[in-house]
Parts: C-alpha cells; sequence; structure tokens
C-alpha cells in the first residue's frame, strides 16, 4: 500500500482499511490541511472501485498547513483529486449547513469541546448510521475527558498521542471496534 509521508499520522493505514470497510459514498473532511489524510481516504477509494465524492474544509490559517492552491497540488500529484472537492470554510461555518454524509473525518486541532461541539451537530446521522473518525482522543493525549464522558467513542490505535477515534452507532454496524 503506497500512502503519503504519515508525519505523526502512523494509522494511516487504519484510516485506509476503515474506509475500504465502509465503502462511503459521501465523505466529509473537516481539516485536511496539506492533505495527507484525505490523499489516505481518496486512494482507498480509488484503489477499491468505490464511487465516492470527498468535500474537504479548512481555512489554512497556520503556515504549517501550507496553502489551499499547495493542497490541490498535492491531491493531482497523488492522482485523487476528480475525488476532492476543496473548500476554504471552518467547521462553525460548516456545522450551519445540513449536508449529509456516510463518513466524516474531523482534524481542527482537537479537543474535547470542538469533539461534543461536532457529535451534538452530527448525531441524528450517525444515529442514522454515519460513521464519524477524529484525530485524538488517546488517554495520553490531554483535553479529551469531557468528551470521553458524552460520547462512547473507539479509539482504532495504540495508546498514542496523535490518534484515530471512530463513533458510530454499534447497532447499524459490525466492525468489531
Amino acid at each position: 500500500m503506497n500512502l503519503p509521508p504519515s508525519g505523526k499520522y502512523k494509522w494511516l493505514p487504519t484510516l485506509y482499511s476503515v474506509v475500504e470497510t465502509l465503502r462511503p459514498k459521501k465523505i466529509i473532511e473537516l481539516g485536511p490541511g496539506w492533505g495527507v489524510t484525505t490523499i489516505t481516504i481518496a486512494l482507498a477509494c480509488k484503489e477499491n472501485n468505490i464511487d465516492a465524492n470527498i468535500n474537504a474544509y479548512d481555512i489554512w490559517n497556520d503556515s504549517y498547513w501550507g496553502t489551499y492552491n499547495n493542497t490541490l497540488e498535492r491531491y493531482k500529484e497523488w492522482g485523487v483529486s476528480e475525488y476532492i472537492n476543496l473548500y476554504n470554510k471552518d467547521f462553525y461555518e460548516w456545522a450551519k449547513t445540513d449536508e449529509d454524509f456516510d463518513l466524516l473525518y474531523f482534524d481542527i486541532d482537537n479537543n474535547s469541546s470542538k469533539i461534543l461541539d461536532l457529535y451534538n451537530k452530527v448525531r441524528p446521522q450517525i444515529e442514522n448510521g454515519s460513521v464519524v473518525l477524529f484525530e485524538g482522543g488517546s488517554d495520553v493525549r490531554p483535553g479529551f475527558d469531557l468528551a470521553k464522558e458524552k460520547i462512547n467513542y473507539k479509539v482504532l490505535t495504540d495508546n498514542i498521542k496523535y490518534s484515530l477515534s471512530i463513533i458510530y452507532d454499534e447497532s447499524k454496524w459490525s466492525l468489531g471496534y
């Protein structure tokens, strides 16, 4: 499996596998940054013949993440740009919409408050079978205590700072997490 350089996200193969298993058609990513997770999701779709559309939203307000155009260029370099629509919009603007999804990946410098805001926004979709993945949530990552109390989520990775977690309705999916 050829995936982009992962940096702090050693779990990109897990992300790929979840997409491969779920076979989502409508995907949202909030916080693609320079695109490594979006590329991984799009590669899982492309390589597994999943007819999906990814709407990715970010604001690129930190030089670490590059620019909108850099991210678009990276998608082209990996041959996945046809799967991705990239928008300059932050999470709180997106939250005012009623965009439907099968899978949502969330990574905006996450903490309990942001995860709870997201969960409160998308809970009806989760109850109808949509799945949410987010960066963070492990025990070694500070700032997730309140989310752990209020949301039944599972950490898919080892107990590492930059973990991958999932929220889904276990009555709708037999994912084994």
